[in-house]
């Protein structure tokens, strides 16, 4: 009977092809990362940056591959039960505005805002400031150093609507098609050497879709800039 079982609760065949792809994908791009992690200390210093993003594309293809996998298991990975109160976005905007002043001010960006009276919705407060956080993160991230974020918060039928834009690195059609793809290694890249990857913003649309929201991105191409869009559901 125990026999029986554990042979039930094997991988059937389709899944034991996508773990063998996987162990291959994993071994080779951890391969490289130590391999590039043996050159760097004997690396000319100028030479290094290009080592250092070799890796780190590794690394986002390696997350890629795992989240393959999970997709091939049928795994979920939602964000659980949101504990959900009255939260004045405004209020919550300024304050995660605030706590990140020293990344904008690190490189030169302008803040132009926009945000009227208090709008009020229904959401999970630690979430909702998470999904914030990784908007603004964002816009400083590929923005120009010494640009402008333009950021913007208004009431539009009965939608909280937050749009954050930057005048940098900008997507063109192929990255705006994945800018939601976990782990997804796009071409655009940060504009002072920070880590390349958008990986978190596949999971700020997932918590915009949690509390009945919709994230969206736009950019006019590379080099052009880029706006995200945040629209939830006012409370009433």
């Amino acid at each position: 009977m125990a026999e029986h079982m554990d042979k039930n609760q094997g991988a059937t065949p389709e899944q034991a092809e996508l773990l063998h792809h996987f162990s291959h994908d994993l071994r080779n791009r951890l391969a490289a990362i130590q391999q590039v992690l043996s050159q760097l200390s004997s690396t000319p210093a100028e030479e290094q940056a290009e080592l250092i993003g070799f890796a780190e594309q590794q690394y986002f293809k390696a997350m890629r591959s795992t989240e393959d996998l999970l997709d091939g298991f049928h795994v979920e990975r939602g964000v659980g039960a949101l504990s959900l109160s009255n939260v004045d976005l405004t209020e919550l905007l300024r304050a995660s505005i605030d706590l990140m002043q020293h990344r904008f001010t690190r490189k030169g960006q302008t803040l132009h805002i926009d945000a009227g009276s208090s709008l009020t919705i229904k959401a999970d407060k630690h979430w909702l400031n998470e999904l914030i956080t990784v908007l603004l993160s964002n816009a400083s991230k590929f923005g120009t150093p010494g640009g402008v974020i333009r950021i913007r918060l208004s009431n539009e039928d009965n939608a909280a609507v937050l749009t954050v834009q930057d005048d940098g690195a900008g997507l063109d059609a192929e990255d705006l098609e994945r800018i939601f793809v976990r782990y997804a290694w796009l071409k655009s890249r940060s504009t002072a050497g920070e880590a390349q990857g958008r990986g978190n913003l596949a999971r700020a649309k997932q918590w915009a879709e949690a509390h009945g929201g919709v994230l969206q991105a736009r950019s006019a191409g590379p080099d052009k800039g880029s706006t995200f869009e945040l629209r939830l559901p006012i409370a009433h």
